[in-house]
């Protein structure tokens, strides 16, 4: 009877830990990839979540508004940008907050969170440029009021600081001068627009915005898996 009963305690032991291992699988550009995770301590869902804010580090967030790139789009901005972006910030920012991820990737959903912040910051002061510069200007980083300032000043101003930005990317771009002398034959006032603000304001404002650097995540993605799934983690590859 009792070596019955041992016997029965060890089966009862080994179901239980059997249905702790759960097997997880996902994709990304090159590889299959699976890993047996503890299903009493996490979810296959919160998995899932913790990969998608680790993901949404390397890539842009808010998707509802893209600058003027040439002049056919400048009469294309509006208020009506703004407020489509802000509704499209609420949506995505709330989605984030209420993902329910692994304790290890806490830090990260902050961080992604942070992330879309200032994604929010770049794209809606870009928009004020176009269409409410003095709004811009008053909302903007100190060292990014440079691109704005020609605008209310004069056009011999907006000329001069293009043609400074020009000789600035010249030295590491042999094909900048080419273009703004054809730009400036053709429609210097609107092309100095679209550099000033959408390139000159907009990457200026970019640059002081959080930023989680890829080999940083990278890193965060492998600490995380290897957290998770040990050495159950395997990846079958295609070749690049």
């Amino acid at each position: 009877m009792k070596a019955f009963t041992v016997a029965a305690l060890l089966a009862a032991i080994a179901v239980t830990t059997i249905a702790q291992a759960e097997t997880y699988k996902w994709q990304d550009e090159l590889c299959d990839i699976q890993g047996n995770f503890d299903n009493k301590k996490y979810s296959a869902k919160q998995i899932k979540n913790s990969h998608f804010v680790l993901e949404g580090l390397t890539r842009a967030n808010l998707n509802s508004f893209f600058a003027p790139m040439d002049i056919e789009d400048l009469d294309k901005v509006s208020i009506k940008d703004l407020e489509r972006l802000t509704e499209e910030y609420k949506q995505v920012k709330n989605n984030v907050e209420r993902l329910d991820v692994v304790p290890e990737a806490k830090a990260y959903k902050q961080q992604l969170l942070q992330s879309i912040e200032g994604e929010y910051k770049k794209e809606r002061l870009t928009i004020l440029a176009y269409v409410d510069p003095i709004q811009a200007m008053r909302q903007s980083p100190l060292m990014c009021k440079q691109y704005l300032e020609p605008f209310f000043k004069d056009q011999i101003a907006v000329q001069n600081k293009w043609q400074q930005m020009v000789e600035k990317r010249a030295l590491s771009n042999s094909y900048a001068m080419s273009r703004y002398q054809e730009e400036k034959a053709n429609d210097p006032t609107n092309y100095a627009k679209i550099d000033l603000i959408t390139f000159g304001f907009g990457n200026c404002v970019n640059n002081q915005r959080y930023h989680a650097g890829s080999e940083v995540v990278l890193r965060n993605q492998q600490k995380l898996n290897k957290t998770l799934f040990g050495k159950s983690l395997t990846m079958v590859c295609e070749e690049p």
